[in-house]
């Protein structure tokens, strides 16, 4: 019964990373390049994928309590900075297309982080799950999660890269990517 009542909180906290995206995509798949829209839709494909297979693995175990406690702890951390990361770019009804500048460069508070705070808080939370379940499945489809926001984080850079020019090199030099002190 944990297990089920952990599968049902991680699945209704997911509901808001989906909800105020910084971008409808319906309009603002036009804006993306051919090689672009097709992870645009991929991605949270992926997601969501890994997000409900952890869900059905968490609601047919009893996790042990250590790794639910772990698990919540970092999933709501994730939450928190995605937060925190997505209020800087703009109010959360607020969209952008991907062609337009951003409103203003940030560079402090969750940018001063990781260069995009968004998809490392994706990373974060999707590892939580992978924690709770403790199945090696998860771990795959964890990497599929990093491998595809990896890449989706460089496709998004090469247009900030046009869009901001020697300022925005200036901060990839001073701030890694996706991971804090990594990469």
């Amino acid at each position: 019964m944990f297990g089920l009542f952990l599968a049902v909180v991680f699945t209704l906290a997911w509901i808001p990373l989906f909800v105020y995206r910084t971008e409808d995509v319906r309009e603002a798949m036009p804006h993306y390049a051919p090689s672009e829209r097709r992870w645009v839709v991929l991605i949270p494909a992926i997601i969501a994928g890994h997000m409900t297979l952890g869900c059905i693995l968490i609601s047919l175990s009893e996790p042990a309590l250590w790794r639910a406690a772990a698990g919540t702890v970092l999933f709501a951390g994730a939450l928190a900075f995605w937060f925190w990361g997505r209020l800087q770019i703009g109010p959360l009804r607020v969209t952008v297309l991907p062609d337009a500048p951003p409103r203003a460069f940030r560079c402090d508070g969750a940018f001063g982080v990781v260069r995009h705070p968004l998809f490392f808080s994706y990373l974060v939370a999707a590892a939580a799950l992978a924690i709770v379940a403790a199945r090696p499945i998860l771990w795959i489809t964890f990497a599929l999660v990093v491998a595809a926001l990896a890449l989706r984080a460089i496709q998004e850079e090469r247009r900030l890269h046009q869009q901001l020019g020697a300022p925005y090199a200036s901060y990839c030099h001073q701030v890694k990517r996706l991971i804090p002190f990594v990469w």
